[in-house]
């Protein structure tokens, strides 16, 4: 008999149908494009963060620099708008929606003052000592008028004789050839070789209140006919004057060099040459080693579509020239701008043999070369500079480079570059302000106050505080103020107080109520301000902030 086997019989199946597939692919390929789809954006955010890291690492590196040698810094950075000839607010973003755009500290933060430092002795066989400006290049507007743009003075300390006024004219006003003597009048009495002198004073108004005042250029009246006395004399609103009190002063005479544009043969006694192809160094006449200069000058520009003067976007980079084979540079940034060199001309406006791309100096001497040179190779897009010291026309072997500091100038398609914003020095008030006549805000800025004064005015809501107001230019800076306080004498010495600029009132109050007088205002912040532009041409800025009370070299 045969027995039949009933039931169910699974089958397994080793495959996909093809419905399911194509299925399959399809939900692939979806996910691939998606994520193909995704790779720029990702590659364009991984670009976007290198180019802020490199940006933050430049910043650091001149915030090291300012802070190692806080003495260097100029006594202000400042800038005005090119159109109204405000002062400059260093809060106010660029917007290059407008053209031309505002004023603001990326375009027009152009004017470096009081930029100080020590002569360096002159090369062997060299009739010249040669300083790289710091912040610079500078650049002069109208080569015709270059003392309108950069102003030279050698600064000495001089010394008040330990005399009363009294005694002093009873002696027949004797001075040596390191004194001065400041009058109660006003007026100031120097050796017949300084024609100024800047001064620290301090002034009592009728009701006997003190007031101070500092850096204030004052003529000799030894050695000017039509000397004046101090601005305080010649008020006309608010407090007035009565006398100075000749005891609380002190002074530092300054000589006015001749400026020009021209090369080291022009360098003279008494002249300041500003190297006429790229503005970066000044040369100095080598007697003058050693001596404290003082310079104001205005960085290099550039007219925007409107005409108007604008900074031009330039990296500055220190670092030690390369020794090792093959003597490369690896820049900070690549893209280097090929169509927009960083010199087409020189600072008389004559164009230059070749444009020049990348400026390297010997911060030791001097000396400039550039991407013109045979023996320098520039990589425009990786942003990297071939030294090639084995080459014949080199300046030097690669032994002798050893050691070297070089400073290298260059201009990207990004418009990479470091801005440095300083608070004055010194603040002064604005009655004293209100006596400065300045006809054209935009030049001369040896006499120049706009960018740092403040008013004493009652706190809002309490009357009994006192509010100082700044200018524009302090916004968000960093001010220690010395006064006085107290309902009567003897006074409270209230020393060093840190406020920060308010940058809607730019306004600060006092800590301390009945404030009787203001001592001293003092600007003690640095900021170092990176900019460029994102792939998407939108402006993008890092910043650092610091605090520095930077010690004078007199």
């Amino acid at each position: 008999m045969v027995r039949m086997l009933t039931g169910t019989r699974r089958h397994e199946r080793g495959g996909l149908t093809l419905i399911e597939l194509l299925v399959a692919m399809s939900i692939l390929l979806v996910g691939i494009y998606a994520v193909a789809r995704g790779f720029p954006s990702l590659f364009g955010n991984l670009d976007e963060e290198k180019q802020r890291t490199a940006m933050v690492r430049l910043a650091e590196e001149q915030m090291e620099r300012l802070k190692a040698e806080p003495q260097l810094i100029p006594e202000a950075i400042a800038g005005h708008d090119p159109v109204s000839a405000a002062v400059i607010n260093p809060d106010a973003w660029p917007d290059e929606s407008v053209d031309p755009t505002t004023g603001n500290p990326r375009d027009d933060l152009t004017w470096v003052l009081g930029e100080t430092f020590k002569v360096p002795a002159a090369q062997a066989g060299a009739a010249y000592a040669a300083h790289t400006l710091n912040l610079g290049p500078a650049t002069v507007q109208d080569p015709t008028s270059v003392a309108d743009y950069f102003q030279v003075f050698r600064l000495e300390r001089l010394h008040r004789p330990d005399l009363t006024e009294t005694e002093w004219v009873m002696a027949g006003r004797p001075l040596e050839d390191d004194q001065f003597f400041l009058d109660s009048a006003g007026y100031l009495f120097a050796p017949m070789q300084y024609p100024t002198a800047r001064v620290d004073y301090c002034w009592v108004d009728d009701t006997g209140t003190p007031h101070w005042v500092y850096d204030e250029v004052v003529t000799n009246a030894l050695a000017a006919v039509t000397a004046v006395p101090v601005r305080a004399a010649e008020l006309t609103t608010g407090p007035i004057f009565a006398n100075v009190v000749c005891e609380r002063s002190r002074a530092k005479a300054m000589v006015r060099y001749t400026v020009m544009i021209g090369t080291p043969a022009d360098v003279a006694p008494g002249v300041a040459v500003l190297e006429r192809n790229y503005g970066a160094t000044l040369l100095l006449p080598a007697e003058d080693a050693g001596a404290v200069m003082h310079v104001n000058y205005q960085l290099k520009t550039e007219p925007d579509s409107a005409g108007n003067p604008r900074r031009v976007p330039v990296v500055i980079e220190e670092l030690t020239a390369p020794t090792q084979p093959p003597y490369r540079i690896d820049l900070k940034f690549g893209g280097i701008d090929d169509a927009q060199p960083l010199f087409d001309t020189d600072l008389t406006g004559a164009p230059l043999a070749s444009p020049v791309s990348a400026l390297v100096l010997d911060m030791m001497t001097g000396d400039a070369w550039t991407d013109v040179d045979t023996w320098i190779e520039l990589d425009y897009i990786a942003g990297r500079l071939t030294l090639d010291w084995d080459d014949a026309a080199a300046p030097m072997t690669a032994a002798q480079a050893r050691g070297r500091e070089l400073r290298i100038y260059y201009r990207t398609l990004d418009g990479h570059m470091i801005t440095v914003e300083k608070a004055p020095d010194y603040f002064l008030e604005d009655a004293i302000m209100q006596t400065y006549q300045d006809p054209n805000p935009a030049l001369d800025q040896s006499d120049k106050v706009d960018y740092r004064y403040f008013t004493a005015q009652p706190a809002p809501g309490d009357a009994a505080y006192t509010q100082l107001v700044f200018p524009a230019s302090a916004a968000g800076q960093a001010v220690a103020v010395d006064y006085l306080a107290g309902p009567g004498a003897p006074y409270e010495r209230v020393s060093g107080e840190m406020h920060v600029v308010d940058t809607t009132s730019l306004g600060i109050v006092l800590d301390r109520p009945d404030v009787a007088a203001i001592v001293r205002v003092r600007g003690v912040s640095v900021k170092v301000r990176g900019w460029w532009h994102d792939a998407r041409g939108r402006v993008q800025m890092v910043d650092l902030d610091t605090f520095l009370t930077p010690e004078p070299l007199l």
